[in-house]
């Protein structure tokens, strides 16, 4: 499935694009409103995109457990 074919990519996306735009135009939103709101949506992502290429690449910073009372294993389950 990794056939680079740019016809085929923008017929595929242009049907999925089509199916949402029908979607939400029948659910009450109107065809110009979700084509504007899906061109600010495609914008959004784009710099987000250009900002960061593969975010899935970067460590994902865990929580931290050193706020007080974090390691008191007494203080569970007692009411106020």
């Amino acid at each position: 499935m990794s056939e680079r074919n740019p016809e085929r990519l923008f017929q595929q996306l242009d049907d999925v694009v089509a199916e949402i735009i029908d979607r939400f135009a029948s659910e009450g939103h109107g065809t110009a409103r979700v084509i504007e709101t899906l061109q600010d949506v495609l914008a959004k992502r784009q710099l987000a995109y250009d900002r960061d290429p593969d975010p899935a690449e970067e460590p994902i910073a865990e929580p931290s457990n050193d706020w007080p009372g974090a390691d008191k294993t007494s203080n569970r389950g007692e009411g106020p």
